[in-house]
């Protein structure tokens, strides 16, 4: 058992997808709802925002120093400096009642996003594969509510969240071709665990879980389903983790506002905000999109 600590009270109303930019010793994250991207910089301290005009289901860093944004309307690049958005006219949704959820750099450069329906209409969404040359191709067909995403080390295993189905699934990935194969269920969440969320693996290939309704981070082994650390968060809705910091031995945790009634935030004022925990395992250093 273990308890994490709050970084930054920002309040956010979907605090989602943080990234550790190993380049930049720099932390970034999203405020889906808030249509916010957000930086930690952890040698300063300093944080900074940068307000969208609208949803922002993922950010992730490029190998030029910019960030891919999975808007609402669809792939545009920021420019940090200059904030500037570019738009990759890729991935256009028109849909008023659908955005993007969750998104990750796979080990070979690929952009992997997930869509959903705002009202969590089951089996609207897909997981899409983005090329560098912008290619789209959908990887897993009607989903829900496309969540956490991780690839072992060896490159070979990948898992997928899709909340609803509180499973774990897991593939045989393809490095070469981004092909997925082989689909099971690697394990089952408890319902009263809390709905899985975002997630992420460490160096052993341990997956750290998200429990949306379950105020904690787990540690999991994918092969036995065995619950192996529990991290306590002061926040109900936990909704995604990453390793950062300069070994990689910190755990960035991120929160949600959104469903929690006045009575709830009243008792967890700090929901919104971006804790951390210090694990005795190591995390694994992101691959950049090729931009």
């Amino acid at each position: 058992m273990g308890k994490a600590n709050l970084l930054n009270d920002a309040k956010a109303t979907l605090g989602e997808g943080p990234v550790w930019d190993w380049r930049k010793q720099q932390l970034f994250w999203v405020d889906i709802e808030g249509g916010k991207l957000h930086s930690h910089n952890s040698s300063s301290g300093e944080n900074q925002q940068w307000a969208l005009d609208e949803m922002i289901g993922a950010a992730v860093p490029t190998i030029s120093g910019k960030m891919l944004l999975a808007l609402e309307s669809g792939l545009a690049t920021f420019d940090l400096e200059k904030e500037k958005l570019t738009w990759h006219y890729v991935l256009e949704n028109n849909d008023s009642s659908m955005r993007f959820n969750d998104g990750k750099v796979s080990p070979n450069g690929d952009f992997w996003i997930g869509s959903m329906h705002k009202q969590f209409i089951q089996k609207t969404g897909n997981l899409y594969c983005v090329a560098p040359n912008f290619e789209t191709s959908i990887k897993i067909q009607k989903t829900t509510i496309s969540n956490g995403m991780a690839w072992t080390s060896d490159n070979k295993k990948f898992y997928f969240i899709d909340s609803p189905t509180h499973q774990i699934r897991s593939y045989d990935f393809n490095v070469a071709t981004s092909q997925l194969s082989n689909d099971e269920i690697g394990f089952k969440i408890p319902e009263d665990f809390g709905s899985p969320d975002g997630m992420c693996i460490d160096s052993e290939n341990m997956l750290w879980v998200a429990h949306w309704g379950g105020s904690c981070i787990r540690r999991w082994n994918p092969k036995t389903g065995q619950v192996l650390k529990q991290i306590d968060v002061p926040a109900p809705h936990v909704t995604s983790c990453c390793f950062g910091g300069e070994d990689l031995k910190t755990l960035y945790i991120t929160t949600a506002r959104s469903g929690l009634n006045d009575e709830q935030l009243k008792k967890f004022p700090l929901s919104g905000g971006l804790f951390i925990y210090h694990p005795d395992v190591v995390g694994k250093q992101i691959t950049y999109f090729k931009d």
